[in-house]
């Protein structure tokens, strides 16, 4: 739920600049989550990748003509052209498939990347490493690796939160564009008295493991081996184990916890309460309208992924394009563009929908194991998500898992639990905040109550 690639090597420089007193720009890069910025300074320009180096890099050809700008980097067969307008420069850019329009708007400096809930060494907590190697359902050995997080106060035992990351290779920290929620998180739980453990993904950081035929219920044994190691180790207090995820991560949690009796309590954040498929065909709506698509638009979008899940197996990529040829049909060329079904999409399609991961999500029930949960949990959403709607999902989840669960819906957070304007995935690098503080709390008093009773 939470992929998103970074593409992108901007390679741009110096050029003559006319009558422009200095000024820094900023542009934001929705399709490689980058910052790009701009410093005019009277016949001179600099463009810098802030995000990806430091220092600025050049430009191979330009032109100025009515406050018209044009920029050419044969090198990556980058072109843009940007027109003034007002404080703005707004236009375009275009690297052999990526097409994106751009507004830089006016800033004080060079962009900064900051991050200050990431704590910093050295922490306000204990850390030891925590291992388990097991052979999964399907015969493949697993090692995975983990990160024990405790209080510095030596009054363990401690209530111990297994946190499992979202959907995509992740490390233990669950780090993102930058961000690193979990382990905010784990100080956050740290300074109230909670330990936590979170693990590398398999084949990501010090785990191993195949992740090429490895779906969601596969993943949930990995966590599952992951909270059997939890169980001997003298911080964790076995009696007040529970288990928690982000995303799909929260969606494995009462998967082990229905089959599990050493998990005690279960977190879940942003989890999904309806169908794989149904979260799949919400987000690509969701998104899209939260990036300004309008809504016939965004829901045609929608429409097109349900009909292309419908397919059935063996269909081929002209199956795929008469699809989304059928959907398209009478939009003009900037409206296909805009819900990314231009030609050449079928095949991209196909292959992201036809993975061993897609195929288990798209399938994925939470009336399997939901109703099966015994203990106490916890369900937060944010309801700017985008990616998992908090209104659709936390319903599912209150009717599937009854009174034994507490959901929170939290006002202006989006997907990361971030506070945000519209939720759109390209503001999660931009937004400085990781982790909101009262979600954190939500979470500590929801463990810390169940500790005292």
């Amino acid at each position: 739920m939470k992929r998103l690639i970074i593409l992108l090597l901007f390679q741009l420089s110096i050029f003559n600049f006319q009558l422009i007193k200095a000024q820094w720009w900023t542009g934001w890069s929705r399709q490689t989550s980058l910052a790009l910025c701009l410093h005019l300074d009277g016949d001179s320009l600099q463009l810098y990748s802030p995000l990806q180096h430091p220092d600025p890099i050049a430009i191979s050809q330009w032109s100025l003509r009515s406050d018209t700008l044009r920029i050419e980097c044969r090198s990556i067969g980058f072109k843009a052209t940007l027109a003034r307008r007002g404080d703005l420069w707004q236009g375009n850019w275009r690297q052999g498939l990526l097409r994106e329009q751009i507004t830089f708007h006016p800033a004080d400096t060079l962009y900064q990347l900051r991050r200050p809930q990431t704590p910093q060494p050295p922490y306000r907590f204990e850390e030891e490493t925590i291992a388990a190697d097991y052979v999964d359902s399907r015969g493949d050995s697993i090692h995975l690796e983990g990160t024990l997080s405790y209080p510095k106060d030596g009054r363990g035992p401690y209530p111990t939160l297994l946190l499992v990351s979202g959907s995509g290779q992740q490390n233990r920290d669950e780090e993102l564009l930058f961000h690193k929620p979990f382990l905010v998180l784990a100080d956050y739980l740290a300074s109230r008295g909670i330990a936590t453990l979170r693990y590398d993904d398999r084949g990501v950081g010090a785990s191993t493991g195949p992740l090429d035929s490895a779906d969601t219920h596969i993943l949930a044994e990995d966590a599952e081996a992951m909270l059997n190691a939890l169980k001997t180790n003298p911080h964790v207090d076995r009696r007040r184990l529970g288990i928690g995820g982000h995303s799909e991560g929260g969606a494995i949690a009462p998967m082990v916890a229905a089959r599990n009796k050493d998990a005690r309590f279960v977190v879940m954040l942003a989890a999904p309460g309806t169908t794989g498929r149904q979260v799949l065909v919400q987000q690509n709506e969701d998104l899209l309208r939260a990036q300004g698509v309008p809504q016939h638009l965004s829901s045609l979008r929608a429409r097109c992924i349900d009909a292309l899940i419908a397919l059935p197996q063996g269909s081929t990529v002209k199956d795929y394009q008469a699809v989304i040829l059928q959907h398209t049909d009478g939009l003009s060329p900037e409206q296909i563009d805009s819900i990314g079904l231009k030609k050449g999409m079928a095949y991209t399609l196909k292959q992201q929908l036809e993975t061993p991961w897609m195929q288990g999500f798209l399938r994925l029930d939470p009336a399997e194991y939901l109703p099966r949960v015994r203990v106490p949990m916890l369900a937060l959403q944010g309801l700017k998500d985008r990616q998992i709607a908090a209104k659709e999902n936390l319903a599912g989840i209150r009717r599937l898992a009854g009174n034994r669960v507490q959901c929170e819906a939290l006002a202006d957070l989006n997907h990361l639990f971030q506070h945000c304007l519209t939720g759109a995935a390209d503001e999660y690098v931009q937004i400085e905040e990781t982790f909101a503080t009262e979600a954190m709390e939500l979470i500590s008093k929801f463990i810390n109550n169940l500790t005292e009773q």
